[in-house]
């Protein structure tokens, strides 16, 4: 059993969102993108589209209070959090009994996410405990790595969120979404740092093996095998397959392999054919050149649901334009 912590660690999580959020840069998603609106009921009824790769429970009461039974020591959390003076009604009703105000303040946190409002999600999921810190932590990882273009401000988020998921986690170590949310914030922070700091990290072992056990947990969600792909993709333009094989079970086949299965999965969704690409590059630019064109031009061709979706989107024309540009 994890012991809870005091009142004073809650208070220092709660400290570090809010001074975290105020010293990110938040850019603004950019008014030439499409833009959602997702006011009203449009986001319920939407939401199978949205979720096509995150598989998230919609946020109604009676999902939040099974949740809040499930992870009784997330509610003991929660508890600590509405005690505070600037507590969000809405969590404080949810401790009452009635569910309601929160799952429709969390609701709102989502709609801001996939509308690109990133700061005024993160801001908003940060005042409603554990069920709104997921979904704000979330909005922040996804903000940082589609718009942040200064890497060394990406590492610092990265770290940050690393963190804050840590502390949180042990209330809910089986939190599907919680337990992707720290391993994608690892992914991101290995592939910014040399592959000396990476080693030291311990990341690569701990993401790897989460992936792999939330793939075989959870077989039809595509999102996992793409993610796994990306870091054997990695480790073998760092190491080659070799030593990538030996050291980590990474291979050029075992990358394609796990894309293989993700594309059986989920073969139009933009993250997933811009991760595609970006591990074909990472492979091998100059043979996967037609391939890695042929995902991007797909990618670019899709039609988006979400901010989310239109910035994966983006980023795929983004990589596709220079290599169009060489065949002129």
């Amino acid at each position: 059993m994890v012991k809870l912590h005091s009142t004073w660690a809650l208070l220092l999580l709660t400290l570090t969102l809010s001074t975290s959020a105020s010293d990110t840069r938040w850019h603004p998603y950019p008014e030439h993108l499409p833009q959602f609106d997702y006011q009203g009921d449009k986001l319920k009824q939407a939401w199978p589209q949205l979720t096509r790769a995150t598989f998230i429970d919609y946020p109604s009461a009676d999902n939040l209070q099974a949740e809040a039974q499930r992870y009784p020591q997330l509610m003991a959390y929660a508890r600590q959090q509405a005690q505070q003076a600037d507590a969000h009604p809405a969590l404080k009703a949810a401790l009452a009994g009635n569910y309601q105000p929160l799952a429709d303040a969390v609701a709102e946190v989502w709609r801001l996410h996939f509308e690109g409002q990133f700061e005024k999600a993160y801001t908003l999921g940060s005042r409603l405990g554990p069920s709104g810190f997921i979904p704000a932590l979330y909005s922040r990882l996804m903000h940082t790595a589609l718009l942040e273009p200064d890497p060394d401000r990406r590492l610092t988020v990265y770290r940050e969120i690393s963190k804050m998921s840590q502390e949180l986690l042990p209330r809910a170590p089986d939190h599907a979404f919680a337990v992707f949310g720290l391993a994608y914030a690892h992914a991101r922070e290995l592939e910014l740092l040399s592959t000396s700091a990476a080693t030291a990290t311990d990341y690569l072992g701990q993401t790897r093996d989460t992936l792999e056990a939330m793939k075989q947990q959870y077989p039809e969600r595509a999102l996992y095998p793409a993610m796994l792909g990306g870091l054997h993709a990695g480790v073998v333009e760092r190491v080659g397959s070799f030593i990538g094989r030996v050291t980590y079970g990474s291979t050029e086949s075992g990358a394609l392999e796990e894309f293989n299965q993700a594309l059986a999965l989920e073969s139009e969704l933009p993250v997933i054919l811009h991760e595609y690409a970006t591990a074909l590059a990472r492979l091998d630019d100059e043979d996967y050149a037609r391939e890695i064109r042929q995902v991007l031009q797909l990618c670019t061709q899709l039609t988006v649901y979400s901010a989310e979706e239109a910035l994966n989107q983006q980023a795929c024309q983004n990589k596709l334009s220079p290599l169009l540009t060489s065949e002129d």
